[in-house]
């Protein structure tokens, strides 16, 4: 059966534009509720979290993504055998872990993939960051190590401190801060509609 000239123009007006686009959308349907709950009452914006979700989950929203950081478990390794110092965390901190605690440090864990390291200043546990209020815990996270640009709305210096530590950081991707950005644009207009792909928005 042929679509009318009508439906025809609906479906061009109405469906995503771009893969990215396409991503958002089903970010939307699948996690916008909690996604408005971590982000309620803080200067994080829920198309920003939404658009780290995007990035950093594979695929875009599997909760279960892990990634294991070889250098950084060395890092560990060498802080607690040798002293040399990591970051902010304290010797005494990890004086005592097994080498399966410290590979845990050593992995980035679900939506945000916030590294398990990231669990002895935040006060949570590794299964807090690969539960139910992982969100939660990566917006504390976030507050933490750039609630000032966050603040000022600066996303894209936000995207970069994400994926880097700095604010000028080399993200992993060229355009991990482009695409964050864009992907941010299409997740608001899906709130603004509801998620409805036949707005004419």
């Amino acid at each position: 059966m042929r679509a009318t000239p009508i439906v025809a123009l609906l479906l061009l007006c109405s469906c995503p534009r771009n893969e990215d686009d396409a991503v958002m959308l089903h970010l939307y349907h699948k996690l916008d509720k909690e996604i408005q709950r971590a982000t309620l009452g803080t200067d994080i914006s829920s198309s920003y979290l939404a658009a780290i979700v995007s990035l950093e989950s594979h695929p875009p929203g599997n909760r279960e993504s892990e990634r294991f950081e070889p250098y950084v478990y060395e890092r560990l390794v060498e802080l607690k055998d040798d002293g040399r110092p990591f970051g902010k965390i304290k010797r005494e901190a990890i004086a005592f872990m097994s080498d399966k605690e410290l590979r845990q440090l050593a992995t980035s864990y679900g939506l945000t993939q916030v590294m398990g390291f990231h669990c002895l200043e935040l006060g949570c546990s590794i299964q807090d960051l690969k539960g139910p209020y992982h969100l939660q815990w990566a917006v504390g996270y976030m507050i933490r190590h750039y609630g000032g640009p966050a603040k000022k709305r600066n996303w894209g210096a936000c995207f970069r401190i994400h994926n880097t530590g700095q604010a000028d950081g080399q993200t992993s991707r060229r355009d991990y801060a482009e695409v964050g950005l864009n992907r941010m644009r299409y997740y608001d207009r899906w709130i603004r509609t509801g998620g409805n792909v036949f707005s004419w928005e």
